[in-house]
Parts: structure tokens; sequence; C-alpha cells
């Protein structure tokens, strides 16, 4: 006698997955999430900002404005990256100085430019104090992993050399969220 073959063919019985199957999947996918954010980051265009001597693009999507620096009113037992508060639109928003919240001495001078972030890149209000806004930096320069597997908590993602006949600095490219996570508990 023939044995019938059903309607999905023939096909070895699966095992079922276990709780150890769907862990390493699990964090399989949470090293592919930290990738695909820098490969992503990679392909937009960057607000480039100093801090001090050094230079920071911040991914265009991210960045609703950019205004003069306003004094922030200090914030008593913050995080230390939460430079203070400041009232813009009728709203409170929080000021994150950018140097701080990447783990850099603050930089010498005083920050002269807020760039205030989109509601969707934040779930409060948030700004970031940068000694100043140099610029935006198309998308063609932003290249390479600082973390290619996206395992660290560093939040720099990528590196963006400068095209010197074009006038374009170089600079690192910041992982917002991941920036965020680690600044605010």
């Amino acid at each position: 006698m023939e044995a019938r073959q059903g309607t999905h063919g023939s096909r070895a019985p699966t095992r079922p997955r276990t709780e150890r199957d769907l862990r390493a999947e699990r964090a399989a996918a949470l090293a592919r999430r930290g990738v695909a954010v820098a490969e992503a980051d990679a392909g937009l265009d960057h607000l480039v900002c100093a801090c001090g001597s050094e230079r920071y693009g911040l991914p265009l999507t991210a960045v609703a404005q950019v205004l003069p620096m306003r004094p922030p009113t200090p914030m008593p037992g913050a995080v230390p990256a939460l430079i203070g508060l400041i009232a813009l639109s009728g709203r409170i928003v929080g000021v994150l100085g950018l140097a701080r919240a990447l783990g850099r001495p603050d930089p010498a001078g005083e920050a002269a430019h807020l760039v205030v972030l989109r509601g969707s890149a934040t779930p409060q209000p948030l700004a970031l104090a940068v000694n100043r806004v140099l610029g935006i930096a198309p998308a063609a320069t932003a290249s390479g992993s600082a973390d290619p597997d996206g395992l660290g908590n560093a939040a720099a993602s990528g590196y963006a050399p400068g095209a010197a006949g074009a006038g374009r600095p170089d600079f690192v490219t910041v992982d917002l969220p991941r920036l965020l996570r680690r600044a605010l508990p």
C-alpha cells in the first residue's frame, strides 16, 4: 500500500520551539536591529553640530527645529546630561547637553544653539544644547559603523569622512534612540 501524501506535502514533523530557541531568536533580532539603525542612519541627511572641537551628526529626520540657545532652568537632582528646562511654545522642554549625554567633557564656551527633536524621536519634548550648528551633510557622506554588531551601549553609530574640497567636515553619527536610552532613565 502506498502512503498518502497530505495536502501539505510530505514534511518531517517539526519539534516545538523551546524557550531557549525563542530567546536565541530574540537576541539575534535585537542584534540585527542595532545594525539596521546604523545602516538606516547612514542613508539619511545629518545635521552636523559642534561640541567643542568635536562634530556630531544627528539624523535630520529627528530634528524639528534649531533655535538660538536660551538659559535653561536647572533641575535639582536631575540626571547629569539634563542641564535644565525651557518653555517652548507653551510646553516644557528638557535640555540635554549633547557632549554630556555622549559622556564627553563639557566643551569650552557657551552653547549657542538648541536642536529641538521631533516628537517621534522621543516620548517627551527634548532639545540638545550644542556649541553651534554647522550645517547639513548629504546622505552619501555618512557611512561605517562604530558598533557593527549593535551590541554595545555607545551612542556613536558611525563615522562620516569629510570632503575637503566641498567644505564638508567629518563627523561622528549619533544613534539618537541609544543616546536617549543612556542619558535618560
